[in-house]
């Protein structure tokens, strides 16, 4: 028989106020009105999640009711904190108002509160998540709020401050939890890998502390998983296969190639991570992460506070910094966050994962030059820019698609050029052909044809990818499964009529 595991983060939540990691002023504060018999009756906890509210609200709710409390600090020795810690002591009450937000819940916790303690001397009421409640059940917690009973406290909790109305707000005790910074991670990681006999070296600690995002429950939580895939032993690797994470030596070189406008690097650099499993989704996400470290080290320098680029990638981003420009950039990063959107939801992911990463390449594209674009308002500028973009993407490829063609043969070239890129649905791409363009079309589908144009795409994307020939406007292209290839570069730009 062995005991259930408990999770770290809950083996290592703080028992006491000088456990808590970070939020100093807030606990200093809190620990002196235990002392000094000060409490307010409603307090309001706002701040990231992982950040320590709930823990301090159940310190606070065993400081007040322990029996030999020393100097603001509950015992967590005698009965009632061990009931209160066990979630078994009548006088804390936790909600959860996500699950309970509905105005009877509120008014049965209106009925309840007049009634004095049962078992300790304070009745705490912490209830979570509190901007979940609907505007009839803020109003009812409102009054009781107002004109509270002796022996109560209220501490309620919040991610999202900004939902909670300026009524309550204004009758409660506010203190704001900060995100921890990686230091402060890290060095409670040491601590609970050192006691729970964990090897952890520095750069797996700093990995898991940046992609906390400044919560250490979900540090806790992400040693915790990768300790029950790897074992005692954990390195930098360990949590990047985890996580599903590329290392930043890798994002470096791939940025290299795409300001450099290798395409063929590129692809065949997403080739290689995507057949080892990586996600595209999350490839896209990290490709955004060390853009946005390449913008803020342009703009900051040494004080710039990186979320993936270590000393690996440092010299990378050296160099970078001095030869890319920073409005580019930023456009590229809302490129890849908007790809990472659509990633949730698509299907061939891998092309369009390809696709945003060629459409980046050619935004660092030098050759025309930047002075004349702005002399001359051409038609094409008038575009919206979203439209743009999306069809510059795929104006890119299918030039480069019908440039191979050509190499190999320029009477299949001649019928290819009367298409168009559609779109694709996993590792099929469509290509058009307007009504009159039946022959076209028909003659592409033969076998010397169709061998061409594969051999150009697998050389373009490092892979067999099939190819399907259809016209704009017959039955085919109605079908539900090409809609879903048009999705992805939107109907607007894909010419149905003549």
């Amino acid at each position: 028989f062995s005991m259930a595991y408990l999770a770290l983060y809950r083996a290592w939540r703080p028992r006491r106020f000088d456990e808590v990691v970070g939020q100093e002023q807030t606990v200093t504060a809190l620990r002196n009105a235990v002392r000094e018999g000060r409490l307010a009756h409603a307090y309001l906890f706002s701040g990231p999640r992982g950040t320590g509210k709930t823990s301090i609200a159940k310190i606070i709710a065993r400081a007040v009711n322990c029996e030999n409390i020393d100097d603001g600090e509950p015992c967590n020795h005698c009965s009632t904190c061990a009931d209160i810690s066990n979630g078994n002591f009548m006088d804390v009450i936790e909600i959860d108002a996500a699950s309970n937000r509905g105005i009877d819940e509120i008014r049965e916790l209106r009925e309840k509160v007049r009634i004095l303690p049962a078992q300790g001397k304070v009745k705490v009421y912490i209830i979570d998540e509190v901007h979940m409640l609907t505007t009839e059940a803020f109003n009812a917690l409102l009054k009781t709020i107002e004109e509270p009973p002796a022996a109560v406290i209220f501490i309620l909790a919040t991610t999202e401050l900004q939902k909670i109305p300026a009524t309550i707000r204004s009758r409660c005790q506010s203190y704001n939890f900060r995100r921890l910074t990686i230091e402060e991670i890290g060095e409670r990681l040491q601590q609970v890998a050192g006691a729970s006999e964990i090897e952890l070296n520095d750069e797996a600690m700093v990995l898991i502390a940046r992609r906390a995002g400044g919560g250490l429950r979900d540090a806790l939580s992400i040693l915790d998983q990768i300790y029950s895939y790897k074992g005692r032993v954990i390195n930098k690797e360990d949590v990047q296969e985890v996580l599903g994470l590329v290392d930043d030596l890798f994002l470096g070189k791939l940025m290299d190639a795409v300001f450099s406008k290798d395409t063929a690097a590129v692809v065949g650099m997403l080739n290689t991570a995507l057949n080892q499993g990586k996600e595209a989704q999350q490839l896209a996400k990290e490709a955004a992460l060390y853009l946005r470290d390449l913008l803020l080290y342009q703009v900051l320098g040494d004080k710039a506070e990186f979320s993936v680029v270590t000393e690996a990638s440092q010299s990378f981003i050296e160099q970078q910094k001095q030869q890319v420009d920073k409005h580019k950039i930023l456009q590229a990063l809302r490129m890849m966050m908007d790809t990472g959107d659509r990633l949730k939801y698509s299907e061939g992911n891998k092309f369009l994962l390809e696709v945003t990463f060629m459409e980046m390449a050619s935004l660092f594209d030098e050759s025309e030059p930047a002075v004349e674009k702005k002399k001359s308002v051409t038609k094409k500028e008038v575009v919206s820019p979203e439209k743009d973009e999306k069809s510059s993407a795929r104006d890119i490829l299918w030039n480069k698609i019908l440039a191979g063609v050509k190499a190999q043969k320029i009477p299949t070239h001649a019928l290819l050029a009367q298409g168009k890129l559609i779109g694709s649905k996993d590792d099929a791409i469509y290509i058009g052909f307007k009504k009159g363009y039946k022959f076209h079309r028909d003659r592409m589908g033969e076998k010397p044809n169709r061998e061409i144009l594969e051999n150009v795409l697998q050389e373009i994307f490092g892979r067999e990818v099939e190819v399907e020939f259809i016209l704009l406007d017959s039955e085919q292209y109605n079908d539900i499964i090409v809609k879903k290839a048009i999705e992805y570069f939107g109907e607007d730009i894909v010419e149905i009529k003549d």
